[in-house]
C-alpha cells in the first residue's frame, strides 16, 4: 500500500508522536492519559528505546536507552554516540538506579541530556550538551529534533515504531535527514529472548530516505521508503547476510519492485569501535541510481 505525503518544508518545528506508551506484555497501550502520565499502575518491565538519526551528507547519531523497572527502583543504562561524518564521539553514557516512575518507560534527563516531551509523553527533542565538567561550554551542543512521521507500524512486541523527518543540530547547522525510532517492552515476568535484528537507515541529501528492519524473533525482512515525497512499505526483501570476516559489498531486493541495491561499510570506519557502522549505498529503480549515506545496528529485543 502506498500512500502519498507532502515533504515538510519545515521539519524542525513539527512534533513526531513516535509511539503511545507501551505495555509491556506485548499489547499496545491505550493513548488515555492524565498529565502524560500512565493511568495504570507499573509493572515490573525492561524497556528499550532506540532512536537512529541519518542524512546525506555522512552525520550519523545513534542512541540505545535501556530502562529496568523493578519494585521501587529504575535502573537506566543510556547510550548516545553521533557522527559528524568522521569519527564516531560519546555524547552519553549514563549508568545508574533512580527511584521509578508511573511511566518507567519514559525517557529521563542524563548528565549531559536534556529531554523534551509532548503532552503524551512522546519524544520531541534530545539536546546533549556534554560533560558537566567541561569549560568550553556550547562545543560539544548537540540536538536531535523530531519531526514528521512519514511510516508507523507495529514492532515484534507491540509498540508502535516509525520513520520520520529529523533534524540534528550539531553547532550552528541544522541537517535534515531521516529519524527511525522504536521502543520494545518485556514485562519482567516473561522469559527474555536473546535474538536481535539489523537495521539498516539510509537518507540522500534530495530529502529521500529508506530503512531496511531484518526484525526479530524470527520476522522476515521488511523495508519501508521515502521516496520524491511517496511513502511505501515492502514486506518481502531479500537481504545478504553479513560476512564477519569480510568488509565486502551487500545487496538486498526487493521482491515485485524494481528496487535493488548494494551497501558497504565506509571505509573510515573502525570495526568494533562503536555500536552502529556507518554505511554508503546506491540505490536502484528501474534504470535510475541514487547515492545514500546512513548506518547498521543490531538492535536488540528486552
Amino acid at each position: 500500500m502506498i500512500r502519498r505525503l507532502p515533504f515538510p518544508a519545515a521539519c524542525a518545528a513539527a512534533i513526531l508522536c513516535a509511539c503511545a506508551p507501551p505495555s509491556p506484555d506485548g499489547t499496545a497501550e491505550s493513548s488515555d492519559e492524565t498529565g502524560g502520565e500512565l493511568l495504570a499502575a507499573p509493572v515490573d518491565a525492561r524497556y528499550l528505546t532506540h532512536l537512529l538519526f541519518a542524512d546525506g551528507a555522512g552525520n550519523a547519531f545513534f542512541g540505545s536507552f535501556d530502562q529496568t523497572a523493578r519494585g521501587p527502583h529504575l535502573s537506566r543504562d543510556y547510550e548516545v554516540q553521533v557522527s559528524d561524518g568522521g569519527a564516531w564521539r560519546s555524547l552519553v553514557l549514563t549508568r545508574d538506579t533512580l527511584a521509578v516512575a508511573r511511566a518507567a518507560w519514559r525517557l529521563l534527563p542524563a548528565p549531559g541530556m536534556s529531554v523534551r516531551v509532548g503532552d503524551a509523553g512522546q519524544v520531541v527533542s534530545l539536546h546533549f550538551t556534554g560533560p558537566p565538567d567541561r569549560t568550553d561550554e556550547g562545543a560539544d551542543s548537540v540536538r536531535l529534533v523530531a519531526g514528521e512521521q512519514v511510516s508507523v507500524w507495529t514492532g515484534p512486541t507491540g509498540q508502535r515504531e516509525s520513520l520520520g523527518i529529523g533534524v540534528l543540530q550539531a553547532g550552528p547547522e541544522a541537517l535534515p535527514g531521516m529519524l527511525f525510532f522504536r521502543r520494545a517492552a518485556r514485562a519482567l515476568r516473561i522469559p527474555a529472548t536473546a535474538e536481535g535484528g539489523e537495521t539498516l537507515l539510509f537518507a540522500d541529501s534530495l530529502g529521500n530516505g529508506f530503512l531496511i528492519h531484518a526484525g526479530a524473533l524470527g520476522q522476515p525482512a521488511v523495508a519501508y521508503t521515502w521516496l520524491h515525497g511517496i511513502e511505501a512499505t515492502w514486506g518481502e526483501v531479500m537481504l545478504a547476510p553479513p560476512d564477519p570476516a569480510s568488509t565486502s559489498t551487500r545487496r538486498f531486493e526487493i521482491a515485485g519492485s524494481e528496487l535493488w541495491g548494494t551497501f558497504r561499510p565506509l571505509a573510515t570506519e573502525v570495526p568494533g569501535v562503536a555500536s552502529a557502522v556507518r554505511l554508503e549505498a546506491v540505490l536502484r529503480i528501474g534504470g535510475e541510481e541514487f547515492h545514500f549515506t546512513g548506518l547498521s545496528a543490531t538492535l536488540p529485543t528486552p
